[in-house]
């Protein structure tokens, strides 16, 4: 059984014991927070819960920027904060 899920403004697409990456939530490990679901392929649900994992931090990202013939660029980046659900 397939769900579409919301989190944020992002949209995911899971099934049962799926782990997830989502932006960071306000909860502790261990904990079950619930997901609203737009869309399930069989039965009339309103919400998932999904179990956090751990918080980690995501890949870093790389933002350059470039003018040509003033001898002007820069370089920075950032790393995410990302919470890992799995869902129950």
């Amino acid at each position: 059984m397939s769900f579409v899920v919301e989190s944020g403004n992002n949209q995911f697409l899971v099934n049962h014991s799926q782990k997830i990456i989502v932006d960071r939530l306000d909860a502790e490990e261990g904990s079950i927070v619930k997901l609203p679901v737009l869309f399930d392929s069989d039965s009339k649900l309103s919400e998932v819960e999904a179990k956090v994992i751990e918080h980690i931090k995501g890949e870093k990202i790389r933002v350059v920027k470039f003018k040509s013939k003033s001898n002007y660029h820069k370089v920075y980046g950032h790393r995410s904060y990302q919470t890992v659900l799995e869902v129950v």
